[in-house]
């Protein structure tokens, strides 16, 4: 501290005096600044547990955080797993669905095949049942006919029997 340059003393008790205002100011100015630095020092501890407080409570904090962050990273891994073998075992039903759903189209295919060669063969047979049909009523009047002229050719037959029988009688009685 750069002090002034001390006055001219008049007397001694001049000097005195003024050297102990001098001192009781420096004093006085000593234990302000001990007090300072004891207020100083008390609020620097003060601020120090805080800070401490604060450093544990962030530790605890960021071990909790560290913590959950494992154990939030393990049930990751397991839902990925999850997901993995779902989605495996989904690709898998797919697949399988897939082949079944080809397989069954392929029958499908061929039952729809199989009916239209069954109506085919059905249509078929309707026409051979009505050209039969046909045929069987066309034979059964030409039957007719016929049975018609045997049933008229016997008849006339008969009649030439009876005819021959009454011609031979006849000639037995002119013989006779």
């Amino acid at each position: 501290m750069g002090d002034p340059e001390p006055p001219e003393f008049g007397s001694l008790e001049e000097e005195l005096e003024y050297w102990k205002e001098q001192a009781a100011g420096h004093q006085q100015s000593a234990e302000e600044a001990q007090e300072e630095l004891q207020e100083f020092q008390q609020m620097s501890r003060d601020y120090e547990v805080e800070l401490e407080t604060e450093l544990k409570q962030c530790e605890a904090r960021n071990r909790e955080l560290l913590a959950a962050n494992n154990r939030l990273r393990m049930e990751l891994e397991n839902y990925k797993e999850k997901y993995e073998t779902q989605h495996s075992e989904a690709y898998r039903q797919i697949s399988s669905l897939e082949g079944d759903l080809a397989e069954t189209t392929a029958i499908r295919d061929q039952l729809h095949k199989y009916i239209r060669e069954l109506e085919q063969a059905n249509d078929d047979l309707e026409r051979t049942k009505r050209a039969t049909i046909m045929s069987l009523e066309d034979f059964e009047q030409r039957m007719n006919q016929v049975i018609e002229r045997n049933a008229f050719l016997e008849s006339e037959l008969d009649e030439k029997e009876n005819l021959l029988e009454s011609v031979q009688r006849l000639k037995d009685e002119a013989r006779g």
